[in-house]
């Protein structure tokens, strides 16, 4: 309907007087029903994505923030909602350091003895091939390619264009050379480097003008706590089965959308119907 040579536009008279296929009220009411249905059920996967991603970092914050099990182990309290084995890798008292009061045994370190981060990958557009394994870019997922550069789980943050924001990839992928992966999970793992980069306040460290730029090594300089290895572990074992959980409801939500958008058409045009036919 294009009615202009060399900047494309639409008469409005054009579009009017296009013909289209209008099912009878009824048939749309059965159609809208159904596809409220898919919408409500995709809505709700990624509401609890949601609820569960910040179970996930709250559980984090208790127990490598406000050092909930020690404080209860200090008053002579069970740590709420933890197992005794859980509990016993927690001490019951506090040590000073340059970062204040942190649990007993837990030393300070900088944040490369807990990770490495590494500059992404070259993948110009021309060179994609869709495939299995999703690219990461600064803002985040940003299709798919044949071939992967990182192992999975792992952890991808801007570098460059955009900074703050930080994904979790359980499977392997390819993050872009405008990303930081963490290339080694040293006194951490995958789900404690997670958290612990979704904390850091990167655009603070931006020393790009026109376009906003991250410089690993001023990150690598942080001071930061160093836990006992078995409580990050214990972290670890239940951070990654809800990103696990995560991941089965994200699959599921594509699916429900691949589902409807294939079948709008074909109902709206009356190729399928959702009659009951007896």
């Amino acid at each position: 309907m294009n009615t202009d040579s060399a900047v494309p536009g639409l008469n409005r008279d054009n579009a009017h007087a296009a013909e289209i296929y209008v099912p009878p009220l009824p048939i749309q009411k059965v159609i809208a029903d159904f596809f409220q249905k898919i919408d409500d059920r995709i809505t709700l996967l990624r509401e609890t994505n949601t609820t569960l991603e910040a179970i996930a970092q709250a559980l984090f914050k208790s127990w490598f923030v406000d050092f909930d099990p020690v404080h209860a182990k200090m008053q002579g309290r069970a740590p709420e909602g933890m197992d005794e084995a859980t509990a016993a890798l927690f001490p019951d008292s506090f040590d000073e350091s340059e970062l204040g009061a942190v649990p007993k045994g837990w030393t300070v370190g900088r944040l490369d003895d807990l990770l490495v981060l590494q500059r992404g990958f070259d993948l110009p557009a021309q060179d994609r091939t869709p495939g299995d394994f999703p690219i990461i870019a600064a803002s985040g997922p940003s299709g798919t390619h044949h071939k992967a550069m990182v192992k999975g789980p792992g952890v991808v943050t801007g570098r460059s264009g955009v900074l703050g924001r930080v994904f979790f990839e359980l499977e392997d992928f390819w993050p872009l050379n405008t990303t930081l992966w963490v290339k080694e999970f040293k006194a951490a793992t995958p789900c404690y480097a997670y958290e612990v980069l979704r904390l850091i306040d990167f655009k603070s460290f931006n020393v790009g003008s026109a376009v906003p730029s991250l410089n690993r090594n001023h990150i690598h300089g942080l001071p930061y706590l160093l836990p006992e290895r078995g409580c990050v572990d214990a972290f670890e074992g239940i951070a990654l089965q809800i990103h696990k959980r995560c991941r089965v409801n994200e699959k599921q939500a594509r699916s429900l959308e691949d589902i409807r958008d294939n079948l709008l058409p074909r109902l709206i045009s009356g190729q399928i119907s959702l009659e009951n036919k007896g």
